[in-house]
Order: structure tokens, then sequence, then C-alpha cells
């Protein structure tokens, strides 16, 4: 992790820090920055490794990731053959039930039939 630092320019700063805080305190200084990324690393990867194994987080994960890629597609409802409303009624049905079998004679919209 050198934030996009070559090699040269953190030589130069270490060059200029050691210039200004000395032989002494330097190894001190850098021990103890050290120390804090380590901390900051560990605290990270610890916050990731929860979120990522959460069993409470799992079910929203699992969630979010069928909604974007889901493996079925939804089921599709199978199509039902609309009739006409004389075609549906029965003229021998009372109760105005649907007719399974309608017959020709029955649609008043149906042509006459030309005979010559």
């Amino acid at each position: 992790m050198n934030f996009g630092l070559g090699y040269s320019e953190i030589a130069v700063i270490l060059i200029i820090a050691l210039i200004i805080i000395g032989p002494k305190k330097l190894p001190e200084l850098l021990r103890n920055i050290g120390k804090v990324m380590g901390q900051l690393r560990r605290a990270s990867d610890d916050l990731r490794r929860e979120v990522l194994f959460s069993d409470e987080l799992k079910s929203v994960r699992n969630t979010i990731n069928d909604a974007l890629n889901p493996t079925d597609p939804p089921p599709v409802p199978p199509r039902l053959k609309v009739k006409s409303p004389a075609e549906a009624l029965d003229p021998g049905d009372e109760a105005g039930a649907i007719s399974s079998n309608p017959t020709p004679d029955s649609d008043p919209d149906a042509a006459p039939e030309k005979t010559e």
C-alpha cells in the first residue's frame, strides 16, 4: 500500500523525515505508524468479515443477489381462451353457465349461410 508513490518518492520523504525528526526518534515514529496501520487494517478486516459472514445480514445479501441475478425466470401463467359473450352462454342452460361445447347455431352474430 504505497498510495501511488514510487520508490524514489518514498526515499525522498524518508530522507526529509530523517533530517527533520532526527535519527534517534525516526525509528520510534515509524514503528508507531506501523502499529497504527496494522490496527486499522485488522479493524477493517474484522468489519468486512462481520458484514460478509453475519447470519443477520446473510439473508439480506442473498435477497439482493437473487434480485440482481435470478436463477429461474418467473413463472408465466397459462393463456386462457376467451370466448365471446354469445359463445359463452348455453341457450339450454337456465342458470347461464358457461358452455363447454357451444353450437354454431347459438351465435347470433354469425352471418347466415348463403344457399343458391
